[in-house]
């Protein structure tokens, strides 16, 4: 079941019961965002933000209230200028740069070099070789992670 956002700014933001998720228009198509993830980036935030910005209230969870609370809360944190570190990942913190091999809580393994975003609210990324650019957001929990050493060339 689909039901449509009052929302205050241009974008019409929805709500995918069931599949819980919200679905937020994004140029010519749709970014999705899952009400548990919502609620576990919000309380994340609220708690670096500190005294004064409370927990994500349960009831709100797959409400459209909570969807405008989550956003208004990023505004806020936007604008206080600080850069935040409550979505790195705890495991890849102090490991940027290096090539690591992880174990994820589903027990896949991969191999990459950790960079992380700029911004505010920055991530962990997952960058494939030493010549990428970019990569994919990192998870931020890992059932392992270790450092590889990167094969030198022989000269």
């Amino acid at each position: 079941m689909r039901m449509k956002a009052e929302t205050t700014d241009d974008r019409e933001v929805t709500i995918n019961a069931g599949q819980a998720l919200y679905v937020i228009p994004e140029g010519d198509g749709y970014s999705c965002l899952g009400f548990d993830v919502v609620i576990e980036r919000y309380n994340r935030l609220a708690g670096e933000l500190g005294e004064g910005f409370a927990q994500f209230l349960p009831e709100l969870r797959g409400t459209l209230t909570g969807y405008h609370a989550y956003a208004a809360l990023l505004r806020q944190a936007r604008e206080t200028g600080r850069r935040f570190t409550c979505e790195l990942s705890p495991q890849l913190t102090g490991l940027e740069g290096q090539r690591v091999e992880v174990t994820t809580l589903y027990d896949e393994q991969r191999r990459f070099k950790v960079g992380k975003s700029t911004g505010w609210l920055p991530i962990h990324l997952e960058l494939a070789n030493a010549r990428s650019t970019g990569g994919v957001a990192a998870e931020r929990r890992y059932r392992s992670v270790r450092i590889v050493r990167s094969h030198q060339s022989k000269r």
